[in-house]
């Protein structure tokens, strides 16, 4: 049954969906659960602890937008310029057959390159939830959200009672009073390494940036290419910037959450989905009636594999 085509290729479909679903459903339902945040204590004298609370002007909508939706509609405008421009004896025709139905080449790139981009994405969100329960990092706005209080000898003690001698002790034993915060936002405050909507934002704009390198070669598309990688970048900075802007981040979170993005973003487009591999195709005539994959001597051309 395994040499059937058909079988495979249904085969293939479900590993990658079960594979897909596990890894989102570990980072965004499962650890957020089970892993318990690290509570890291603080110095009252920390005065990049003490920033005040403001309102993030980017919320999970947006960048739901920037990292799923966008991408999403960016490849597939890019694959449709390159089904409609590219000429035919530039690119190779390869077709799937599945139950007699012959699949284009076109819906084929499209699934192996969103299939490659989400994976990336599953695996960015898997890594910030867990290096954020295991490091505990405070926000810059902690004070003023938490407003810590602690037991001691003299009884209940805040950093306000402190005094200047008393204010680099070391707190780690300590409780938020402040009633008026929210659970949520009580929760935030300590996941503040790395940023994930940098880390996030700058994983999908890189991956575009590589695949925009990699699929729009052609000369009257580099005007195009080169905008697009610009506009990329941009946005990736944009969000750095209100992070660091509205108190949400440190300075390092911010560069830590840019370089993680970066670094899955240039390991998945260049080791997974090998966006820039050259490989050697073999062409040979595709008999009418045969359902197998084909080919239609040999060539080079840049492609990636799956």
């Amino acid at each position: 049954m395994c040499g059937n085509p058909n079988t495979r290729l249904l085969s293939r479909l479900i590993i990658d969906f079960l594979l897909l679903l596990g890894v989102y459903g570990a980072a965004l339902v499962v650890l957020p659960q089970q892993l318990q945040t690290f509570q890291r204590g603080f110095h009252c004298s920390d005065t990049t602890l003490r920033y005040p609370y403001r309102q993030p002007w980017l919320t999970k909508v947006h960048l739901t937008v920037a990292v799923v939706a966008l991408p999403a509609a960016l490849l597939l405008l890019v694959e449709l310029l390159r089904a409609a421009c590219v000429p035919a004896e530039a690119e190779l025709k390869q077709r799937f057959v599945f139950v007699g139905a012959r699949i284009p080449s076109f819906i084929s790139e499209c699934y192996k390159i969103i299939g490659v981009y989400l994976f990336g994405l599953a695996l960015t969100l898997l890594v910030i939830r867990i290096t954020k329960s295991s490091t505990g990092r405070l926000r810059p706005y902690f004070m003023e959200v938490c407003k810590p209080s602690w037991q001691s000898l003299e009884g209940k003690e805040y950093c306000s009672t402190l005094s200047a001698l008393n204010a680099s002790q070391y707190i780690e034993q300590y409780s938020c009073s402040d009633y008026g915060a929210s659970l949520e936002l009580l929760s935030l405050v300590r996941h503040s390494f790395p940023s994930g909507y940098v880390a996030s934002t700058s994983y999908a704009m890189c991956f575009l940036i590589y695949y925009a390198q990699a699929r729009l070669f052609a000369r009257w598309l580099r005007v195009f290419r080169a905008t697009l990688q610009l506009a990329c970048g941009a946005l990736a900075l944009l969000v750095s910037l209100e992070r660091l802007s509205t108190y949400q981040n440190h300075i390092s979170d911010v560069a830590a959450g840019m370089a993680l993005g970066a670094l899955l973003a240039s390991f998945m487009a260049i080791f997974v989905g090998h966006l820039f591999k050259v490989v050697r195709v073999k062409r040979r005539q595709w008999p009418r009636n045969e359902q197998i994959y084909g080919y239609a001597g040999y060539y080079d051309r840049p492609t990636y594999s799956y």
